[in-house]
């Protein structure tokens, strides 16, 4: 189980390359240090962790069939395993929302160090509400509108 395993799944899950008119700013690989930030905090926290190898595991074994039957193969065999499934979701919500997996009966929290490049506001066209990018930003219209 290394770290390029777990961004190359990462990318897959998250469609990466995403490119317009999907979005206006394509996302066109992950942040490899903020990959490192989630693996380790999935592996430290999450109730799933002792699935992480198993799950990085199945995606090796997906990659080596042909690229046109790996959506099929991830909802088989990852999505559709109730514990492979649920880290593989939790994979998703860290990227999009910034959020560190949480512990059982907690709700998932924002990791404040992580909210700026949360996947979301690029999706949004936006930016991380309550960081200023400039002062008077908010009086232009954004780029490209």
């Amino acid at each position: 189980m290394n770290l390029q395993d777990f961004i190359s799944l990462s990318e897959f899950l998250l469609g990466i390359p995403l490119q317009p008119p999907l979005v206006l700013s394509p996302i066109t690989d992950l942040d490899p240090d903020l990959a490192n930030i989630y693996f380790t905090q999935l592996n430290q926290h999450s109730p799933q962790a002792s699935y992480m190898n198993s799950l990085l595991t199945n995606w090796t074994q997906i990659q080596q069939q042909p690229a046109n039957q790996w959506t099929n193969l991830v909802n088989t065999q990852i999505m559709n395993d109730p514990n492979l499934g649920l880290l593989a979701r939790q994979i998703i919500l860290a990227w999009y929302n910034g959020f560190h997996p949480w512990f059982p009966g907690q709700q998932p929290t924002p990791d404040p160090a992580n909210y700026e490049r949360a996947l979301v506001w690029v999706l949004a066209q936006g930016h991380p509400m309550g960081v200023p990018l400039s002062f008077g930003y908010w009086q232009y219209p954004p780029s490209g509108a």
